[in-house]
C-alpha cells in the first residue's frame, strides 16, 4: 500500500515538472535573440527623384570637362612647339654643316692624274657630250684624228673647211690630216693660248684638259651637237675641250 502511494506522488511530481516546462516556454516565446539588441542598423530615408537637382549640376560638370579638354590641348600644343623648335634647330644646324662642307669642297684643289710622258695618246673624250675618238701619231708632236674609220681633214681636197677622207699615207701625208696638241694646266696656259689676260678665261673651266689645233689653220677641234669641226680657239668653250688616253677608247685620264 505503501508503494503505491509512493508511485502516485513520482507521477504527480512529473505531471506538474511538465505542466511547468509547458508554461515557461510559452512565457518567454516572445523574446528577441540576444544580438537583436545589441546591433543597431542606421536607416536612410531614400529621397524622392528631383530632376532639377540634377539640371543644377549640369553646367559644372560641363565647365570642369570644358577646363579639361582646353588642359590637354594646351599641353599638346606646347609639347609640338618644343618639338618643331628642335626640328627647327636640327634643320639648320644641318644646313650650317652643308654650307660648311660646300665652302671646304670649293677650297679643295683637284689633283690631276698625270699623264704618261712616255706615251702616245690613242683615244680623246670631248669633255662637251662625251664621245670618244680614236687617234693615232704621225710623229712625235702631231696626230691624226679617226671618225668613222676616216681622218678628220682640213681643206685639202675637202669642198667644205672639214670633212672625213681616207687618211694619208705617212709618204703622202700632208698637213689637213694633222693636229698638234697642247696641255692646259691652269688659267694661266688658256690665257697664253688665247693671247688674252688671265682674268678673260671662265672660272668654270675644270682642269687639266687637251686642245687639239689643225696645222693648217691654226683652229681647234670642236665637238658639237652637229658633230665635229673646227673653230676658232676659244678655250672658254668647253666644246673645245678634250680629255686624253693612252688606250685604244678604253679609258680616259683628266
Amino acid at each position: 500500500m505503501l508503494i503505491d502511494y509512493f508511485y502516485l506522488i513520482l507521477i504527480l511530481v512529473l505531471i506538474c515538472s511538465i505542466l511547468l516546462l509547458i508554461y515557461l516556454s510559452y512565457e518567454y516565446r516572445t523574446i528577441e535573440p540576444f544580438y537583436s539588441s545589441s546591433i543597431t542598423l542606421p536607416l536612410t530615408p531614400i529621397q524622392p527623384f528631383n530632376p532639377s537637382s540634377i539640371i543644377k549640376q549640369g553646367p559644372p560638370i560641363l565647365n570642369s570637362y570644358n577646363s579639361f579638354l582646353r588642359d590637354t590641348n594646351n599641353k599638346q600644343v606646347s609639347y609640338n612647339n618644343l618639338q618643331n623648335q628642335a626640328l627647327y634647330g636640327k634643320t639648320n644646324s644641318n644646313l650650317n654643316d652643308i654650307a660648311q662642307l660646300s665652302s671646304m669642297k670649293q677650297g679643295i684643289v683637284p689633283i690631276p692624274q698625270s699623264f704618261p710622258v712616255d706615251k702616245l695618246i690613242k683615244t680623246i673624250k670631248s669633255k662637251y657630250n662625251s664621245q670618244y675618238l680614236s687617234t693615232f701619231a704621225n710623229d712625235l708632236s702631231t696626230y691624226g684624228v679617226l671618225a668613222n674609220d676616216k681622218c678628220i681633214t682640213v681643206n685639202g681636197l675637202c669642198k667644205e673647211e672639214v670633212c672625213l677622207l681616207d687618211c694619208q699615207k705617212k709618204l703622202y701625208s700632208s698637213n689637213s690630216q694633222k693636229f698638234t696638241t697642247n696641255r692646259i694646266m691652269s688659267p694661266f696656259d688658256a690665257a697664253k693660248i688665247m693671247n688674252v689676260t688671265p682674268d678673260k678665261i671662265a672660272t668654270t673651266n675644270i682642269y687639266p684638259y687637251n686642245i687639239f689645233r689643225s696645222s693648217v689653220n691654226n683652229n681647234c677641234l670642236s665637238m658639237s651637237d652637229d658633230g665635229i669641226t673646227v673653230a676658232k680657239c676659244n678655250l672658254n668653250n668647253i666644246q673645245q675641250q678634250w680629255q686624253i688616253s693612252p688606250n685604244e677608247n678604253i679609258c680616259v685620264l683628266e
